[in-house]
């Protein structure tokens, strides 16, 4: 028995010379592997313990940022929509992925410092004794370790998953911030002041958003003998555009498949068109909808117009026929700003 009785380490008092005897005793009768085997055991409950406390303590914090995830608010009328809910659900997803990692880890570490209380009522010097170490009693304290090791990775995790969220809050915030100020400037038309317009001053406001998008605008009006064609337009890779413009009052009101025939007529026999659109800021019947469809014919109705007059979208990027104008070609400075699409 090697106790060293110089230990600062007092036995406490119990009140009781009883009680103090058998401890006295106890002690006197322990061996070096008894001692051993009792202080490795209240390190392994000790260590078991601090991994519950981990686990439950990344689980109320993962929770909080949960709860803080849900409160955010996405902007209502924002052409970002699909970039904050990508961004959000990304997040969400790696908090819940975390959470799932330190719930078990906390109901298996529990279940671990269980067992170690129940192995105190034995032999604590014959357990350290197994040579073999996948025994249960070894295997089960193995695990804190593993357990451990996957609460860290879980906070990790998340950490990263939050910085990455706020990085893009921040590009967000910034496209808003310049989005606000294209949306002041003379490059982009509300659709208010769309709704307000007349037929003629639709046709011109159509023209004016192909040059600033950086289209040769070749006719920028029609008229009675325009054969379906109010503004034509020729892109930089010399593509001809032929837009068929139709207003509507207030915004309200459809355009039907009779004017979709018309332009179909003439567009490309009359007009060597290659890229057929017709524009409104009201809406397209059904019928007109599938014959444009089965006749390559682009339709802009109210929600594209807002990206492309409004946000400051490219208008080959608005139809979908390329990826890499996704920037406003402005005659002036403060014409566009770089453009997200919402998803």
């Amino acid at each position: 028995m090697h106790i060293n009785w110089r230990t600062t380490v007092e036995l406490p008092d119990y009140g009781n010379d009883h009680l103090c005897e058998l401890f006295q005793r106890h002690l006197s009768e322990a061996t070096d592997d008894d001692l051993l085997a009792a202080y490795l055991h209240w390190t392994e409950g000790r260590i078991a313990l601090d991994c519950l406390g981990m686990a439950d303590e990344l689980t109320a914090r993962f929770q909080s940022e949960t709860e803080s995830l849900n409160r955010l608010r996405i902007p209502l009328g924002s052409p970002y929509v699909g970039a904050y809910q990508s961004a959000k659900e990304d997040l969400r997803h790696a908090i819940d992925k975390a959470l799932s990692t330190t719930e078990t880890a906390f109901q298996k570490a529990r279940a671990t410092w269980v067992s170690l209380c129940a192995q105190t009522r034995h032999d604590l010097a014959g357990r350290y004794q197994h040579a073999d170490e996948t025994h249960p009693d070894r295997s089960a304290v193995a695990l804190i370790g593993q357990l451990g090791e996957q609460n860290a990775g879980a906070e990790r995790a998340v950490q990263n998953a939050l910085a990455r969220h706020r990085d893009e809050m921040h590009r967000l915030a910034i496209l808003e911030e310049e989005l606000a100020t294209f949306l002041a400037s003379d490059g982009s038309f509300s659709l208010q002041d769309v709704d307000t317009m007349n037929a003629y001053e639709f046709e011109h406001m159509v023209a004016a958003l192909a040059r600033r998008d950086g289209l040769n605008v070749l006719r920028s009006g029609g008229g009675s003998r325009d054969l379906g064609a109010d503004v034509i337009a020729v892109t930089a890779g010399d593509l001809r555009v032929v837009f068929q413009c139709k207003h509507r009052h207030a915004g309200v009101g459809k355009v039907g498949s009779r004017d979709m025939q018309t332009l179909n007529g003439t567009a490309r026999p009359e007009h060597q068109a290659d890229i057929v659109i017709a524009v409104t800021n009201g809406t397209f019947t059904k019928p007109a909808s599938d014959f444009a469809r089965s006749h390559t014919i682009h339709l802009l109705g109210r929600t594209d117009l807002r990206s492309w007059a409004t946000w400051g979208e490219h208008l080959l990027s608005v139809l979908g026929l390329t990826d890499a104008p996704l920037t406003t070609t402005a005659a002036t400075p403060d014409c566009g700003p770089p453009y997200v699409q919402a998803s």
